[in-house]
């Protein structure tokens, strides 16, 4: 169906009016690569964006281990409600920016996040980067704002990034209980407070307890949505969990 109406009415970029796509190869070569990947915790390079080793920290009857035998605790990998790794192929300026602005405002213009997603997406599977094992969930919006804009952005991203990586998608894991003030107006320290206890875990779905997830998000700012999502799941048995944002924010 959106083939044929494609063909009947042709598309135009919403960047240059350009007939073809709503999203042009000219506008897409603009958007920034996000080439040297961060650390979600303190933002800064880290390799394949795995979290620094340094910010893990031991739960208490591991610290008494440690106290015992301090020698062997260090050599060991501490338990930590932190996410292993965050990816993100786009930094959030200019086209990217206006792209993600334009959908979250406009479910008209939904058609332009999905051409950027599977461009991004596209450039995180050539890295040779593996998910294999892990269950794809989409941060959730509130009722209210899903009900509004019609649409969830992490689901569409979610869909584009599961089939790609031959993985499933589970939007039921995660919901959101409290919908609070808009993070983008707040400064880091209050996007951490704003954002403490707006999820739980679904119940329904695959599970949580012993299963590995990637969370998905259009944008991450300070890491403060994800830290607090990947909390949630570990608390509730998360073996592991990965991030991928379709933008970094810098």
């Amino acid at each position: 169906m959106e083939k044929l109406i494609n063909a009947v009415f042709p598309p135009r970029c919403v960047f240059c009016g350009a007939l073809g796509d709503v999203f042009c190869e000219n506008c897409m070569s603009n958007c920034t690569l996000l080439k040297e990947q961060r650390c979600l915790v303190c933002d800064r390079p880290s390799k394949n964006g795995e979290t620094h080793p340094y910010h893990y920290v031991l739960e208490p009857s591991q610290k008494n281990e440690e106290t015992r035998l301090k020698d062997q605790e260090k050599q060991s990998k501490p338990h930590s409600l932190l996410p292993s790794q965050f990816i993100s192929p786009f930094i959030y300026e200019n086209n990217v920016r206006e792209c993600i602005r334009k959908s979250k405002y406009s479910s008209r213009l939904f058609s332009c996040l999905k051409r950027l997603s599977f461009e991004g997406v596209n450039i995180v599977y050539e890295w040779g980067l593996s998910f294999e094992g892990f269950i794809v969930v989409p941060i959730p919006v509130s009722k209210q704002k899903e009900k509004l804009r019609g649409f969830n952005q992490a689901d569409i991203i979610s869909k584009i990034f599961a089939k790609r990586f031959n993985i499933p998608v589970d939007t039921s894991i995660l919901t959101r209980i409290k919908d609070k003030h808009a993070q983008h107006s707040l400064s880091r320290n209050e996007r951490f407070e704003n954002i403490k206890n707006s999820f739980e875990v679904g119940k329904q779905g695959y599970g949580v307890l012993g299963k590995k997830f990637v969370l998905v998000d259009d944008i991450c700012t300070t890491g403060a949505t994800f830290l607090e999502s990947s909390r949630v799941l570990f608390d509730a048995g998360a073996l592991d969990v990965k991030c991928f944002a379709l933008s970094k924010k810098l």
